[in-house]
């Protein structure tokens, strides 16, 4: 859309600037008038030529947003595999233990039970997780608004 107007100042200009010389000559009243309107879309023009290379720099990054996403949900899976892990090891250890101290008292079997020494590491990569998928979900709009940096620079459509 934006392309079509750049395209539509261009000629308007070179219609206004050719409208305002006859054979050369800048006599008439009204050629000054067609001057100043070709002044006006060739400031028109420039003001969507800036747009367009903004759009422009907006797309370029278009391909590089499926790679994060890829990253990201990469990273996660990694995450979840080690939280699986460290929570079936414990659970192991800790069925484990009971099952070694049954007959014992309850103090006794409180005091065998140390805390789980993993617990800020899982924490931590619990706060990870959310954070990747918050950049994700961030990332998969950014996607979706390139579909309309699309239609505005050239009527595109997005695809998948």
């Amino acid at each position: 859309m934006i392309t079509l107007f750049f395209v539509l100042s261009l000629v308007a200009m070179v219609f206004c600037g050719l409208k305002s010389t006859k054979e050369g000559k800048n006599t008439n009243y009204d050629d000054d008038e067609w001057m100043n309107l070709a002044a006006i879309f060739a400031i028109c023009a420039f003001v969507f030529f800036i747009w367009i290379c903004v759009l422009i720099c907006k797309l370029g990054t278009a391909y590089i947003i499926d790679q994060k996403i890829q990253m990201y949900q990469e990273e996660n899976t990694a995450i979840e595999q080690s939280i699986d892990e460290t929570v079936k090891n414990y659970m192991t250890y800790e069925a484990t233990t009971y099952a070694e101290f049954k007959d014992e008292d309850a103090i006794n079997l409180v005091s065998l039970f140390p805390e789980l020494k993993s617990d800020t590491l899982v924490q931590k990569q619990i706060e990870v997780y959310v954070a990747n998928n918050a950049k994700i979900k961030e990332l998969k709009e950014k996607k979706i608004n390139l579909g309309k940096v699309r239609f505005k620079l050239y009527f595109g459509r997005q695809r998948t």
